[in-house]
């Protein structure tokens, strides 16, 4: 059993591979009524006023899982399973990934935080203040042991919608019917050109795991991403793919950088939305104006 004491002020801890796994949430499961049985004395001492031991599990999800349901299975809340294992919204595909699960209800706190949500919860942590802080798998933490979302985070947390996929950008070619500027003839544009100077960060408009990554003659770079509902998002003409086929990316990580790859008349970004692989109009309000 891994266990660290929540009035210690630094603390290591052990590889991921180290932790007990559970290898399905049913009370049928030894490792999981173990992990139940630590929950239930968590709260029994926490209403005692006593520090309680975080303990830390393994347990790798399938297609059913959210975290909704791992949260209720549980019977620890959701954004402590959520900032534990840096997932920045509720929507985060797990099939397949292995997620740790504490027996301490809080929130973890990024030392290094990257995405929006993880911005804002550093702000709770002040270096005069004595909050622990833990090595889980390699990534430091805060933790502050029985903390819930505030009203903001849980707006960022839950906020499904897409987000532009550059910081900065104009719109030189929307979605539909349109005079191609490669070959001169009509066709069918299936997304939005986005013009911006070679280098600008490309952003995942959503949560997902990318699908692919690759070049394409008329792509040039392109990366596909894939959502949850079956909905996929494309990123075309980049000059760099920086991540790996297979990796989980939040929502607003960079995933590459502006190029002009492919068929292109200048630096840009395309960006599509499909559906089962089709390709749908993105709303008009993601995006900057001309």
């Amino acid at each position: 059993m891994f266990s660290l004491f929540l009035n210690n002020a630094i603390i290591s801890a052990s590889p991921i591979s180290n932790y007990p796994h559970i290898s399905e949430l049913q009370s049928r499961n030894p490792m999981f009524k173990q992990y139940m049985q630590d929950v239930e004395q968590t709260y029994k001492l926490v209403a005692k006023g006593s520090a309680p031991l975080l303990s830390l599990y393994t347990y790798t999800c399938t297609k059913a899982d959210t975290i909704m349901t791992i949260s209720a299975r549980c019977n620890i809340p959701q954004e402590t399973i959520a900032t534990l294992n840096r997932f920045s919204s509720s929507d985060v595909l797990l099939d397949g990934i292995t997620i740790v699960l504490p027996t301490v209800p809080g929130l973890f706190i990024s030392t290094n935080p990257e995405t929006t949500l993880e911005h804002i919860l550093s702000r709770k942590v002040f270096k005069e203040d004595e909050t622990p802080c833990y090595n889980i798998n390699n990534e430091q933490f805060y933790f502050l042991s029985g903390c819930r979302f505030e009203p903001t985070e849980r707006a960022f947390y839950l906020d499904t919608a897409l987000s532009c996929p550059l910081p900065h950008g104009v719109i030189t070619s929307s979605y539909g019917t349109r005079i191609s500027p490669i070959t001169g003839k009509e066709h069918f544009h299936q997304g939005v050109d986005l013009a911006a100077p070679i280098g600008t960060p490309v952003l995942a408009a959503r949560a997902g795991i990318v699908e692919i990554t690759g070049m394409d003659e008329v792509y040039g770079n392109y990366i596909v991403l894939a959502h949850d509902n079956n909905t996929q998002s494309l990123y075309a003409h980049l000059s760099s793919i920086d991540v790996k086929k297979g990796m989980r990316v939040e929502k607003g990580n960079m995933i590459g950088k502006v190029g002009t790859t492919g068929w292109s008349t200048g630096p840009h970004l395309h960006f599509e939305m499909r559906i089962g692989g089709k390709a749908q109009r993105p709303p008009n309000s993601l995006f900057f104006k001309k």
